[in-house]
């Protein structure tokens, strides 16, 4: 066999290979379409993974309302604290602690704080999303730190010294390309839209 045929072969293995691997899906889903009735669980493709120089984990998601595009990026913390939770009769739950902080992208992230304002009948109006919020974060199911192992669902956190506390879900489904941002109680989302939105 010559020269030349061992590497045509090699490319097309190598061509071959690369088709086989699986590539991240562009979704963008109308953010709205998975929503229960009486809440706005708010679901979105993910556009694009990444680890950081700093060892957290960026997540690029974006949907779609009503035609327009909507986005923000959802970085998680590199180290998360393992810890448990009693479910009664014997039986405990494993969680895992750590911060996960929701990015604006821009324009984008603007009108998704803007569509949330309007589902959520909040009438107060943002006109911006702020550059980074941050949150305390422990999860439910799954470990944020290996999110191909399945489904991963947190509970965020956003404390102040005042009382308009938030909180919220982050359902992370890497394998199917989605994440969900969810409510925890309509009787959250005045303080919701408030931290997130600037100034």
């Amino acid at each position: 066999m010559t020269l030349t045929k061992l590497s045509l072969i090699f490319i097309c293995v190598l061509i071959s290979g690369a088709c086989r691997r699986p590539q991240p899906q562009q979704l963008k889903p109308e953010i709205t379409s998975e929503s229960e009735e009486g809440y706005y669980d708010l679901v979105f493709g993910i556009k694009e993974t990444q680890t950081l120089s700093n060892g957290s984990q960026l997540i690029s998601a974006s949907g779609t309302h009503r035609g327009k595009s909507v986005g923000l990026q959802i970085v998680l913390s590199s180290s998360w604290k393992q810890g448990s939770i009693d479910l009664g009769s014997g039986s405990t739950l494993a969680t895992y602690r750590g911060d996960v902080t929701f990015r604006s992208v821009g324009a984008e992230s603007d009108l998704l704080l803007q569509i949330m304002d309007q589902l959520y009948g909040t009438k107060l109006s943002p006109k911006k999303m702020k550059t980074e919020t941050n949150f305390t974060a422990i999860s439910l199911e799954g470990n944020p730190q290996n999110l191909k192992n399945g489904m991963t669902k947190i509970k965020l956190f956003f404390e102040t010294d005042n009382e308009d506390e938030a909180e919220l879900f982050a359902n992370i489904d890497l394998n199917a390309h989605k994440v969900y941002i969810n409510e925890k109680d309509a009787d959250y989302r005045s303080a919701v839209i408030n931290a997130l939105k600037f100034p």
